[in-house]
């Protein structure tokens, strides 16, 4: 097997160590180095081959910008992704003639920074774009085709936020910008709700069925809750202009959708204690930054 080289730099120290851990989801051809600043990246650069560098945008010293455009003098071929809590589409104008493959924004999550960098080294063939992946490609196919599957729903619900969470109240895929904590906090209290929903059931002597559905009504926000497999719960946050006709047919058919796809995520397949202590320093260290910034945290926290 080939190995390919990815080269993080970021002034944090523990940002770095836990996207090394992170971006070893990418598989076992890819080996992660890093580096704390501009200079000690160009180093690495010159002494070895680095197929992607993934840069932080505000560094001391060298920006990341100077970075790319050294990068690009120095080794042309190497792909470029910046992460940054600067405006994306006034930093796309800034940097246009350094032809980066991407940019993340900061805070981002575990499954947005794979997702990001999934799209630069594995570019997807366009007759195989929408295909449902089979027993036989990669589960990361799959994890794709559940984010396109969400960011589907919410634009025909006009969701504030589309989340898929599994029965310990971890969310497997969150799509809306909202508070980190928040999205952790309403993703427990769904599960809490299909677990007492359950007891309930056993109550009334009726321990074989699957609780399917639930509504939450309120002034400002309503919350519609579907099963998906009897592990994962599809859950649609929408506004009182939402129709709930509309939210319950749009969330049962994506049910349905997903039901076949999330035992193949590698959420799902492989989840141990190690990657949530992993998600949540990760999630921890991230919202400290935001706060530091006067930024809002957003995303999912990976099972």
């Amino acid at each position: 097997m080939t190995k390919k080289h990815i080269l993080v730099v970021d002034d944090s120290r523990d940002i770095l160590f836990l996207l090394q851990l992170s971006l070893k989801q990418l598989g076992p051809e890819w080996v992660i180095s890093t580096a704390m600043d501009g200079p000690s990246a160009l180093e690495i650069l010159r002494r070895e081959k680095v197929d992607l560098v993934l840069t932080d945008y505000m560094m001391p010293g060298m920006s990341g910008t100077e970075l790319a455009e050294e990068i690009r003098r120095l080794s042309p071929d190497t792909q470029v992704v910046m992460m940054t809590a600067y405006d994306s589409s006034r930093l796309r104008e800034k940097v246009a003639g350094l032809q980066l493959q991407g940019y993340v924004g900061k805070p981002f999550t575990v499954p947005e920074i794979l997702r990001a960098l999934r799209k630069v080294i594995r570019p997807v063939e366009p007759s195989l774009a929408r295909q449902p992946p089979t027993e036989s490609e990669p589960p990361e196919a799959a994890q794709n085709l559940i984010f396109d599957h969400l960011k589907t729903l919410g634009a025909k619900t006009g969701a504030l936020y589309v989340l898929l969470v599994d029965i310990d109240g971890e969310i497997l895929e969150a799509i809306g910008q909202a508070p980190a904590e928040k999205l952790t906090r309403l993703a427990s209290f769904i599960a809490a709700n299909f677990a007492a929903a359950g007891e309930i059931a056993g109550l009334l002597n009726d321990n074989a069925s699957t609780f399917k559905s639930s509504y939450f009504e309120s002034q400002q926000f309503n919350i519609y809750a579907h099963d998906v497999n009897g592990n994962c719960i599809l859950t649609v946050v929408f506004g009182p202009a939402g129709k709930p006709g509309t939210v319950w047919f749009y969330t049962r058919q994506t049910a349905e959708a997903l039901a076949g796809l999330v035992d193949r995520t590698p959420r799902q397949q492989g989840k141990n204690h190690n990657s949530d202590m992993v998600a949540d320093t990760f999630k921890n260290i991230l919202e400290n930054e935001a706060r530091s910034t006067d930024g809002t945290s957003r995303g999912s926290r990976p099972c």
